[in-house]
């Protein structure tokens, strides 16, 4: 009795007495994304199906598994796919791969390949990557892309090759502004300093007294010498060439060949 009333025995569990059964109600909750009453599914694997799926994946065809260009693959997201060009870089773009080694092994290869694409797609380029010093076969394969209306860019390297590829890409659904250069608005000042500088020992400064005194670019050109002359830190060869070239032609004419005489055509037998 002394031992039953005492701490440390007295909530100890019967060990003959039976389990008792865990309520299923008392379970961990799931920890998993997706449930059975709702039927949702992972948004990380939603959004990965997504991401492959939509239009910035390059498709690539079962022939180019194992090529090294692969592996250079980092700003475009890429999968293989059952198409009948090697890369799918839009909707209507596509690109054939081709080494110079290949085609000096398998020639009859790179026209049995255009025949097929021919009529599926509207931009149609031709990835060479030259791997051989030799001209010929090189010449033949720039001869085959222009008889048949493919667009050849020529690479070195794997890496060149697949950099190729993703700037295609990149730039399907962009405009021919993001290639163009940037032209800032028109400027006077500047137009005028480019044009005058383009003469011989002109300087900025010199653009700028020529202004002050004469106004515009039309009472530059229309001036003559002896106002030019009058102008500060301009020199007489300076003013000569500012002058001369605004009246010299554009194109220099050649004189007419004279047409030999009698007495020259007798001359000219004699010796």
């Amino acid at each position: 009795k002394r031992m039953a009333s005492t701490p440390s025995q007295k909530h100890l569990p019967n060990p003959r007495a039976p389990l008792a059964k865990k309520n299923p109600s008392t379970k961990r909750p799931f920890t998993s994304t997706t449930t059975p009453s709702s039927g949702t599914t992972d948004p990380l694997k939603k959004s990965a199906k997504t991401y492959i799926d939509s239009d910035v994946t390059v498709r690539v065809s079962e022939r180019q598994r194992g090529n090294p260009l692969l592996k250079h693959f980092k700003n475009v997201p890429w999968a293989y796919a059952k198409v009948d060009a090697d890369y799918i870089v839009g909707r209507s773009a596509c690109v054939l791969f081709l080494s110079v080694k290949y085609h000096m092994l398998h020639p009859k290869y790179l026209l049995t390949r255009m025949g097929k694409l021919r009529s599926k797609f509207t931009v149609r380029i031709l990835l060479v990557q030259v791997d051989r010093t030799n001209d010929e076969p090189l010449q033949d394969i720039t001869r085959i892309a222009f008889v048949n209306g493919w667009s050849l860019i020529c690479a070195w390297s794997s890496a060149e090759c697949a950099r190729y590829i993703e700037n295609f890409k990149s730039y399907e659904m962009k405009t021919d502004n993001t290639l163009r250069k940037k032209v800032d608005r028109f400027d006077a000042e500047k137009t005028v300093t480019a044009l005058l500088t383009c003469v011989r020992s002109v300087t900025t400064r010199d653009v700028k007294t020529l202004v002050t005194n004469f106004g515009s670019p039309k009472g530059i050109m229309q001036a003559p010498m002896d106002k030019l002359a009058i102008c500060h830190g301009l020199g007489p060869k300076k003013v000569k060439r500012i002058h001369q070239s605004f009246r010299q032609p554009f194109r220099t004419t050649k004189k007419p060949e004279q047409t030999p005489t009698l007495a020259t055509r007798a001359r000219q037998s004699k010796q």
